[in-house]
């Protein structure tokens, strides 16, 4: 007796997939065989959704539950009693809703306990051992990341309770409706199996026929109703399509897109903006410097006495200034340019007192160690609004339209500092599948110190943010790094209605 034999005998339903994974073939073959026994009659085909847990975004970058994390960190320390801050920098993984659930799941469950000298706050290490509800709970989460994908109805009454308390801790986990395919056994199954474990002639070839090997074989007939391979044509890189959604949308509202080169003056990537020369983002850690040629020459030697006065003391603009002398040696220092703000700068320049409303998509560049959120090199937008009228209600009603336009319907805004604009606001919107808010990018309207030594006086409304950041939530990426990899794999799966 065969192992399908062993398999189908006594059965009514099986799945598909079991029968390829017991013949070693592929899921395709199984179905194009199906196609002819439904024919035959030996059997029915249909489909069943089920719902599967897979580990959230949170879970995969963690490898584990806050809880477990912070417990095995504690049971190796030879005390029983550590500085709450201590236990807080040995953890700068887990953000700080995350170390405060874990603490207060620990401390629940009399694994720990809190203590207070003077003013420092120190946890009681009360056992090293797991109870066996929090062992069972850990072992639960290494399998649905092990297994990367649990069906739900399989899962017994006890893991069915554990899952509703862990789907309310947003970004751990996530349910996906997966259709399964299934037939039914109508007919004789021996004939089922004789026919599953046929080598039929699929197309013939000179070979075949000189050599007579059709006796005694089967030729597979024709189906034009079979399921057919996948075909890849060319499509545009997802970074693509994005820019070109953004873009839209600001040609829609009335701007008009500025360019500008990637290698760029210090003098217009920082001192333009009024970020003084002894700022931390100029440094050699943060900014990437040119080595051969080190220096440019500055397009506009008109604006080299104003800036200067702004920086040292104000000028015209009512501020103090940086109260520094200012170097116009560094300021020719050329550098890869750090925020397309520097693009949006010029333009503003170059218009003058007039109204507009630019916008710029491109690279920019940061001496950045790369990991799965940062990267050297990254796209961004800018935009500015010239205008007498321009007002902060203006500058909320864009970036909420923005955001609406991309699909995040709440968007909200919080004070922030920039060096460059005053006031300035950070926007944040709630992305539901995370159920959170999120701050993206930032705003403000121009100070006087960048306005007026470019002729400026009206009101000039600015923004920038990083698309990459975009991109990962439109796809549930989790690693930034994955955008640029090229991956095929990645890239085939992303569906048409996402934007590619």
């Amino acid at each position: 007796m065969s192992e399908l034999d062993r398999l189908l005998k006594g059965r009514k339903y099986i799945s598909v997939d079991e029968l390829a994974n017991i013949l070693n073939v592929t899921r395709d073959y199984i179905l194009s065989k199906i196609e002819e026994l439904e024919r035959l009659k030996l059997v029915k085909k249909f489909s069943k959704e089920f719902d599967y847990i897979y580990p959230g975004f949170k879970l995969k970058e963690l490898g584990s539950l806050p809880e477990e994390k912070i417990f095995n960190i504690l049971k190796s320390y030879p005390g029983n009693e550590v500085p709450l801050s201590e236990l807080r920098n040995k953890l700068t993984e887990l953000d700080e809703d995350d170390f405060k659930a874990g603490l207060s799941i620990l401390y629940n469950s009399k694994i720990i306990d809190f203590k207070k000298i003077d003013k420092t706050v120190y946890i009681k290490i009360l056992r090293r051992e797991l109870d066996q509800e929090m062992n069972f709970k850990f072992q639960f989460v290494k399998e649905v990341l092990d297994k990367e994908g649990l069906k739900i109805a399989d899962l017994d009454i006890a893991k069915k309770k554990l899952l509703d308390q862990l789907l309310k801790r947003p970004g751990f986990f996530k349910i996906r409706r997966i259709k399964d395919i299934y037939i039914e056994i109508t007919g004789d199954y021996s004939k089922i199996i004789e026919y599953l474990e046929s080598k039929w002639i699929t197309s013939l070839s000179p070979t075949i026929i000189k050599k007579r090997l059709w006796i005694g074989r089967k030729f597979k007939p024709y189906d034009l109703n079979a399921e057919v391979y996948r075909v890849y044509p060319g499509r545009a890189h997802p970074m693509h399509e994005l820019i070109r959604e953004v873009r839209e949308i600001f040609l829609a509202l009335g701007f008009r897109e500025a360019t500008g080169p990637l290698i760029e003056l210090s003098f217009i990537n920082f001192d333009m903006l009024f970020q003084p020369q002894d700022h931390p983002a100029r440094d050699m850690q943060d900014t990437f410097y040119i080595k051969e040629p080190s220096y440019g020459v500055i397009p506009y030697p008109e604006l080299i006495e104003p800036i200067k006065k702004t920086h040292e003391n104000g000028w015209i603009t009512g501020s103090k200034g940086w109260g520094y002398t200012w170097s116009l040696n560094e300021a020719k220092k050329l550098v890869l340019r750090t925020h397309t703000t520097a693009v949006t700068v010029r333009a503003l320049y170059e218009t003058g007192e007039k109204p507009d409303k630019i916008f710029c998509i491109g690279s920019v560049f940061r001496n950045e160690t790369v990991d799965y959120k940062h990267l050297v090199e990254f796209m961004q937008v800018d935009g500015i609004v010239i205008h007498p009228n321009a007002n902060l209600r203006w500058l909320l009603g864009i970036i909420e339209y923005f955001y609406k336009r991309m699909g995040y319907n709440k968007v909200k805004f919080w004070p922030s500092y920039f060096p460059y604009t005053e006031p300035s606001l950070q926007p944040s919107i709630y992305v539901d599948k995370i159920g959170k808010w999120l701050e993206l990018g930032g705003a403000g309207i121009f100070r006087p110190e960048v306005t007026l030594p470019l002729g400026v006086k009206w009101p000039v409304l600015a923004w920038g943010l990083g698309l990459e950041r975009l991109l990962m939530l439109k796809y549930d990426l989790n690693d930034i790094r994955v955008i640029y990899k090229n991956d095929l794999g990645w890239l085939r799966k992303l569906s048409v209605e996402k934007g590619v």
